[in-house]
């Protein structure tokens, strides 16, 4: 008898559909019928516990006719009804706080509904809300002195339920035309399962800026004027304060603060001027998107004022349009009520007009008006103060005016806890270290450039440092040992934490004399931990505080004895200073790509607080 040879091919193949049925069948109790299975069971659990709950507590059961009484996942467990469920698979157990079981009387009878939830698996019992749908958009505006009328509401739908009566529906919440501000009224209903659902609607009463400001200024030209309180406005998250209302209803806005301090070397002209390029080419730029679209680009007051015209209230001359100027000695005339005016400030300002060798003139706020008008060299570096022209459409959204609760143009999109900080915007603060600073940019790399709001102290005490080595030529330097780079590299981490910063390649400007905005200079680059801001970032001029020494600025020359530092009238630019000259330190820093926001909402009042 001739014996049968083993078909090798047929057997591997068979091998093969079993072990792919194994695979298949182990798939399938593993990955779907034993975690089920293990829920099933949490489930079952979960619902015993529940009743024997409400067994031993029978003063919770509700007794009357469709009441709902629930308890938690995290009560049973509190109170030993039963341990933890585990999420399948898992250590973390299942959500305590959402599970629940409801004993209900329907019928002189009580039913029980379990809604147990562990991880991505989850009872079919109905645990959602009913669906209310409005009539209307869920965000409206309204005009201020107009009347509002609630739409109401289309539809209430629910799983259990059904259709229900929009009449059962409670709804809080009023809104006051009369006060510009945002509004919310609430829509709330619970189902026969004591399933609970709100919903809200945003009213937001506005009024145009323009009307705001030509109903304050009807009595003073448009302008206005004297030390007046009710002209603030927040934007880009800096102070600004309203200069006036145009013909054709656009407003001209100016900032509370001076931003930097840049020189304005010029061609007889505002127009392609140093001071024109650093507010459009860099000034602009920081600003966001949306702030940019409420900017109307125009011309603003060019003229030449002499000695002998500067009370003008008369411009002769426009510059070319431009999204971002600054303020002209007319503008200053004109907010001044022969006493004083808001736009006044303690340190030396540019003012757009030029005067005679194309010389240019500032106002301080230090000497009595008018002898506080003077002209100034075009290459000094002097307090810049933008100035915008607000589209018509302007409107505001909040605030009263006051510099506590300015007006608000736009919605506030703050940092929320656990988001990035480099999500944030230009002009927000941050605490760190017991130090507020500022955000100045975000960089395409994911880092946060941030400058010091202050000083660093110690003791209450501002640190003073100076040059301390013998060079002739005083640039900033980390690798010098007296240098005031050296002295910020490595002895300045002792005042203030650093383990958020991380290192950045820094750009040194050395220039070939005066510190220029368009100055030819060398540039030294080096990687720092820790460094100061130039004369031109913005946030790096002196806002509102008074320091002992003033503060030292990264910008270096060639030429001995030319420092840069802050002082109390701006920056000025040393000539032949001595080399005893100390100040104080201004951190400009960078903080990582991964560091998240813990608490805050950006302001001065609460900044940003990060997670260490």
């Amino acid at each position: 008898m001739k014996k049968k040879k083993f078909d090798k091919k047929k057997i591997i193949r068979i091998i093969e559909i079993v072990a792919v049925i194994l695979v298949v069948f182990l798939i399938f109790f593993f990955g779907f019928y034993y975690p089920n299975k293990i829920f099933k069971d949490n489930e079952e659990t979960f619902a015993a516990a529940g009743e024997r709950y409400y067994q031993v507590n029978r003063n919770f059961i509700p007794s009357e006719e469709g009441r709902v009484m629930t308890v938690t996942l995290s009560t049973l467990v509190q109170e030993n009804y039963l341990d933890d469920l585990l999420i399948p698979y898992s250590n973390k157990v299942c959500d305590v706080n959402d599970s629940t079981v409801k004993a209900v009387l329907k019928d002189g009878k009580y039913e029980y509904y379990t809604y147990l939830k562990c991880g991505k698996y989850e009872s079919d019992t109905d645990h959602e809300g009913p669906v209310i749908t409005l009539n209307g958009d869920t965000e409206q505006k309204v005009s201020r002195g107009s009347e509002y009328t609630d739409p109401g509401i289309k539809s209430v739908v629910d799983n259990t339920d059904g259709e229900m009566n929009v009449d059962d529906v409670t709804v809080k919440g009023e809104v006051d035309t009369s006060k510009v501000g945002t509004y919310k009224i609430t829509y709330r209903i619970r189902d026969s399962l004591d399933n609970n659902t709100t919903v809200t609607r945003t009213v937001k009463v506005e009024e145009r800026l323009s009307t705001v400001v030509k109903e304050a200024t009807k009595d003073t030209n448009n302008y206005y004027r004297g030390q007046v309180d009710n002209n603030y406005l927040m934007f880009n998250n800096m102070l600004f304060r309203i200069v006036k209302v145009n013909n054709d209803n656009s407003v001209v806005i100016a900032s509370n603060d001076a931003l930097a301090n840049v020189d304005y070397t010029n061609d007889g002209k505002f127009t392609d001027s140093s001071l024109d390029k650093w507010l459009n080419d860099y000034f602009y730029n920081l600003l966001e998107p949306r702030y940019q679209k409420l900017i109307k680009s125009s011309t603003w007051c060019d003229d030449k004022v002499n000695a002998d015209n500067t009370s003008t209230t008369e411009c002769t001359r426009q510059s070319a349009k431009r999204n971002v100027g600054i303020l002209s000695l007319q503008d200053y005339n004109m907010t001044h009520d022969g006493t004083s005016s808001y736009l006044s400030k303690t340190n030396y300002t540019w003012y757009a007009n030029i005067a005679d060798d194309n010389s240019a003139w500032g106002i301080t706020g230090v000497a009595a008006y008018p002898e506080s008008l003077a002209v100034s060299d075009e290459t000094n570096l002097l307090n810049v103060v933008p100035a915008v022209t607000l589209k018509a459409s302007t409107s505001i959204l909040d605030g009263d005016g006051s510099s506590t609760n300015p007006y608000i143009i736009l919605e506030d999109k703050k940092g929320k806890s656990s988001s990035n900080l480099n999500e944030r915007e230009v002009g927000e603060y941050v605490k760190y270290s017991g130090y507020t600073f500022r955000i100045s940019n975000t960089l395409d790399d994911g880092t946060t450039e941030v400058i010091m709001d202050s000083t660093l102290t110690s003791n209450n005490r501002q640190v003073n440092i100076s040059y301390e080595n013998e060079q002739e030529r005083k640039v900033y330097n980390p690798n010098q040992e007296g240098n005031i780079a050296y002295q910020i590299k490595n002895d300045m981490t002792r005042y203030i934490d650093t383990k958020l910063f991380v290192n950045k390649e820094i750009s040194v400007p050395i220039y070939d004399g005066r510190i220029t905005y368009e100055g030819k200079h060398d540039t030294k680059k080096y990687n720092l931990l820790v460094t100061i801001p130039s004369t031109f970032d913005i946030f790096s001029a002196r806002i509102g505080n008074t320091y002992d020494s003033g503060y030292w600025l990264i910008d270096s020359s060639k030429e001995a004895g030319i420092k840069a530092v802050v002082r109390s009238s701006g920056t000025v630019t040393y000539s032949n200073a001595p080399d005893t000259t100390t100040a104080g330190v201004k951190v400009k820093a960078y903080f990582g790509e991964d560091v998240v926001i813990k608490s805050g909402s950006g302001t001065i009042d609460d900044p940003y607080t990060l997670v260490s």
